[in-house]
C-alpha cells in the first residue's frame, strides 16, 4: 500500500545503512505517523510517497513499513517553505525561505531548477546577489545529488557505498551507471559484480549484452588478484569462473559461444593479456614484468667487488666489541649482501636474521654509505628501526603518495637516493607494491629484502618473495638452524616443528602454552582468566597495547566480529560507550585501519588506540605511533575495534603476548602457514586456545591455495 505525506522531523538516520525513523503528516489523515525504513537523507517539508505496509513495534508501536519510495512535487506554500529553510541550503533560514516563496510562490521550483538568471535578478530580503549565487550553487547540488540517492537507494546501494559512487562520478552519476553499470564494480570499492549486473538487469541491459559478457570477464580477473592473489588465470578456469559469475548454465552452447568470441576479441583489444593460455588484467601483467626487468637488469650488470678480506676483517673487529661470534652462514650472507646488486635473506624466528642485518649496516657504515630502511606497515618499521638502531619508514611512506592522485611521488623520475635499501617482511610485499619500490630505486643501489618464506603470503597478488626465492638467477641464502634463545624461549622451536608438520610434544613449555576448550564459551572463559591473571603472572605488560588476539576469520562464533566487543568489555570496561556505524567506540579502546587513506597517511593495517571520542559532532581522533587523526562518522567503516584481528592482518607485527583461537567453525582456514604465522607473532609467550583437533589439522594440513604467477618464469 502507499502512504504519501510531508516530512515533519527526522527522529534518526543511519549514513552507513540507510536505515530512518520519520515522522510524516499524512496527506490523508492529516495525522502525524512514523515511517521506518531504508532512505536516503531527506529534508524536513518534502514530500514523499512510501510504498510498505503498516507495522507494530513493540516499545514505539504503530508504524509505517517502508519498502519504496519516491519524491513527489512539493506545491503547498507552507511545505515549500519549510522545505527552503530547513537547512538544506546553508544561510537560508525560515525567514529567508518565506521571502523567496513571496516573490516567485509555486513557481519557486521550476524558477530555481530552470531559470536561475530570473532568480539572480530578483532583489530578495536576507539575501544579497553574492549569497544568491552560492544558494543557488548549493541548490543545484543538492538537486543532482538526491536525484541519484534515491536511484541508487532503489537499487538498494546505500549508505556510505552510495556516497561514494556520488562522490565519485557526482552529476552524472545516474547517466554513466545507466550507460554502463558494470563501471561500478572497476571503480567503487564495495561494490561486486553480481550487485552490479542486478542493476544491469533493472536498467535494461540484455543478458546476452556483450558489454555484459566482457565486463564480466574482466570483473573476474581482478576479482581473482585481489580476493586470491593470482596475477593471472588460466583461460579455462577463467571462462569457468566467468560462467558461474554470469550464473550461465554449462550447457548452453550459444552463451558459451558468445563469451568464448568476446574474450577472443578483449584478448585482440589488449584488455585482457594473453600469454599463451595464461590470462591477464593489463595493468598487473606490466607490473609483473616490471619486476622481472628490473631485477634482471641489476643481477646482469657488474657486481661490485668488495674485499672478502675487507668484510672479515671489520666483522672480527665488531665481533670483538660486542663479544659476540658471526655463525658461518651468517658471515657468509652479511658477505654476498655487500658483493650483490639484490640479494634475499630468508628465515624463520631465532635464525639469526636481525644479526645478519646489524652486521651489513655496519659494514655499510664504515664504508660511508648511504642507507635506507622499509617495511610494509608500521610496526615492523618501528620494530625494524629498534633492532637495526637506525630510522625505518612503511614502504608506502618511503615512497610518499601523492593524497590527489594517490600514486607515489618517489618514482623512476624521482627516484629514492641511498646506496643501500634494506627491506623487511618482504612476504607481505605484493606485486604492485614490489614493481613501484623497484622503480623508484636507481640502478647503483644493492638491494636486500628480508623475510620468512614459510609464512602467508601478501594480501594483495603475487607471491613475490617466495617466487624470487624459486629462480636460481636471484642470489640468497636461508636460514634454518635456531639460535638458543634468552631464558630458553621455545617458540621459535616450536613453531621450526610446526612449519615442518610436527606437532611438537609436549605441547606446553616456558613460553608456548596450549589450553584446549570444548565449546565458544569455555573459550572465552579461559580468555577472560588470561586477561585477569594469566598474562600478568608471566609478563608485566600493557594488555591493550601489547597483547594480541588472533583468529583466522572475521565470522562465527569466535571471529572478530564476536570476540572485539567482548574483549573490549574485558580490557576496557570502564570507558562509555558511543555508538556511531553500528560499533560501540570508546576513549582508550585500540583500532585498525582497514583500507588505504592516502589523504590522512593511514593505510591498510596500522593499529592505533582512541585518544577522544566527540559523539556531539560524531568524530573519532586516533593515536597512531606519530600523529593522531580524525575520523568523521561516515569515515567510521575505515576502522575496526582491533583488541582480536585476523593473522593476515597480524602480519608484519610482533607482540609480548600473544593468544591464538582456534576453533572448529575455522576449518576452511586451519592451514600450517597459517597457524605457523600466528605463532610466530609472539616474542615472548604464546597461548594456543583450540577446540578438540584443531590446531592437529592445522599443522597437518600443508596444503595452501595455489597461486597462479608468471614472475619465477620472467626471470627465466
Amino acid at each position: 500500500m502507499d502512504l504519501q505525506g510531508t516530512i515533519k522531523s527526522i527522529t534518526f538516520h543511519s549514513p552507513q545503512n540507510g536505515f530512518t525513523v520519520l515522522r510524516i503528516m499524512d496527506a490523508e489523515s492529516k495525522k502525524v505517523v512514523i515511517v521506518t525504513g531504508t532512505l536516503p537523507a531527506l529534508n524536513v517539508g518534502e514530500n514523499v510517497k512510501f510504498q510498505g505496509d503498516w507495522g507494530s513495534h513493540p516499545k514505539y508501536g504503530k508504524q509505517f513499513k517502508c519498502t519504496g519510495f519516491e519524491l513527489i512535487a512539493t506545491s503547498d506554500d507552507s511545505d515549500v517553505v519549510t522545505f527552503l529553510g530547513s537547512g538544506i541550503c546553508p544561510g537560508v533560514g525560515p525567514k529567508t525561505a518565506q521571502n523567496i516563496y513571496d516573490i516567485f510562490g509555486e513557481s519557486t521550483f521550476d524558477i530555481l531548477d530552470n531559470h536561475p538568471d530570473q532568480f539572480l535578478e530578483q532583489k530578495i530580503k536576507g539575501l544579497p546577489k553574492a549569497k544568491a549565487m552560492i544558494f543557488l550553487a548549493r541548490w543545484h547540488e543538492v538537486r543532482h545529488s538526491r536525484e541519484t540517492m534515491m536511484f541508487l537507494y532503489s537499487h538498494e546501494i546505500v549508505g556510505s557505498v552510495a556516497k561514494k559512487i556520488w562522490m565519485k562520478f557526482g552529476q552524472g552519476t545516474i547517466e554513466k551507471i545507466r550507460e554502463n553499470p558494470y563501471i561500478l564494480c572497476e571503480e567503487v570499492y564495495g561494490i561486486g559484480f553480481l550487485k552490479a549486473d542486478e542493476i544491469a538487469m533493472k536498467v535494461g541491459i540484455p543478458k546476452d549484452s556483450p558489454m555484459r559478457l566482457q565486463e564480466a570477464l574482466l570483473y573476474t580477473l581482478q576479482e581473482a588478484a585481489m580476493s586470491e592473489g593470482h596475477t593471472y588465470l588460466p583461460k579455462d578456469n577463467l571462462i569457468g569462473r566467468t560462467l558461474k559469475n554470469l550464473r550461465i548454465d554449462y550447457y548452453d552452447d550459444d552463451s558459451i559461444n558468445t563469451l568464448m568470441d568476446l574474450f577472443e576479441d578483449a584478448c585482440a583489444t589488449g584488455r585482457i593479456r594473453r600469454i599463451d593460455d595464461d590470462c591477464f588484467f593489463p595493468p598487473l601483467f606490466r607490473a609483473e614484468e616490471k619486476i622481472a626487468t628490473d631485477l634482471l637488469c641489476r643481477i646482469n650488470d657488474q657486481e661490485e667487488f668488495i674485499s672478502p678480506e675487507y668484510i672479515n676483517r671489520e666483522l672480527i673487529d665488531w665481533e670483538r666489541d660486542h663479544k659476540f661470534a658471526f655463525d658461518p652462514i651468517q658471515r657468509e650472507a652479511i658477505t654476498k649482501a655487500l658483493s650483490h646488486k639484490v640479494f634475499i635473506i630468508t628465515g624463520g624466528p631465532g635464525t639469526g636474521k636481525t644479526t645478519i642485518l646489524k652486521g651489513i649496516l655496519h659494514l655499510a657504515r664504515k664504508m660511508g654509505e648511504s642507507i635506507l630502511l622499509a617495511a610494509p606497515t608500521g610496526r615492523a618499521a618501528k620494530r625494524m628501526g629498534d633492532c637495526c638502531g637506525e630510522k625505518a619508514s612503511t614502504i608506502h611512506r618511503l615512497l610518499e603518495v601523492d593524497p590527489v592522485s594517490r600514486k607515489f611521488v618517489k618514482n623512476s623520475e624521482n627516484q629514492l637516493q641511498c646506496k643501500l635499501l634494506i627491506v623487511d617482511e618482504f612476504s607481505m610485499v605484493d606485486t604492485w607494491l614490489a614493481s613501484s619500490l623497484l622503480e623508484a630505486v636507481g640502478e647503483s643501489t644493492r638491494i636486500v629484502f628480508v623475510g620468512d618464506a614459510d609464512q602467508l603470503p601478501s594480501v594483495g597478488p603475487g607471491n613475490v618473495l617466495n617466487d624470487l626465492l624459486r629462480s636460481p638467477k636471484i642470489p640468497s641464502v636461508r636460514l634454518q638452524h635456531i639460535f638458543r634463545q634468552a631464558g630458553d624461549n621455545d617458540i621459535a622451536a616450536k613453531s621450526a616443528q610446526i612449519n615442518k608438520g610436527i606437532t611438537p610434544s609436549p605441547l606446553d613449555g616456558p613460553n608456548f602454552h596450549f589450553m584446549p576448550f570444548e565449546t565458544p564459551e569455555e573459550c572465552k572463559s579461559y580468555l577472560q582468566d588470561l586477561i585477569a591473571k594469566g598474562i600478568k603472572s608471566k609478563l608485566d605488560i600493557n594488555l591493550i597495547e601489547q597483547m594480541q588476539v588472533l583468529v583466522p576469520m572475521r565470522k562465527g562464533p569466535l571471529g572478530i566480529f564476536e570476540l572485539n566487543p567482548f574483549l573490549q568489555s574485558l580490557l576496557n570496561p570502564a570507558a562509555p560507550r558511543h555508538k556511531m556505524q553500528g560499533v560501540e567506540w570508546s576513549n582508550g579502546d585500540r583500532v585498525m585501519q582497514i583500507k588505504n587513506n592516502y589523504e590522512k597517511n593511514v593505510f591498510n593495517g596500522d593499529v592505533g588506540i582512541i585518544w577522544r571520542v566527540d559523539a556531539a559532532n560524531k568524530k573519532i581522533t586516533v593515536f597512531f605511533d606519530d600523529k593522531t587523526v580524525d575520523y568523521e562518522e561516515d569515515e567510521l567503516e575505515e576502522l575496526t575495534l582491533a583488541y582480536a584481528c585476523t593473522i593476515h592482518k597480524s602480519q608484519g607485527s610482533e607482540y609480548p603476548a600473544v593468544i591464538v583461537v582456534l576453533d572448529s567453525s575455522h576449518s576452511i582456514m586451519l592451514q600450517r602457514n597459517l597457524v605457523y604465522t600466528a605463532i610466530t607473532r609472539a616474542k615472548g609467550h604464546v597461548w594456543i586456545l583450540s577446540a578438540p583437533g584443531a590446531f592437529n589439522q592445522a599443522v597437518r594440513n600443508s596444503r595452501s591455495n595455489k597461486r597462479f604467477t608468471r614472475l619465477t618464469e620472467r626471470l627465466s
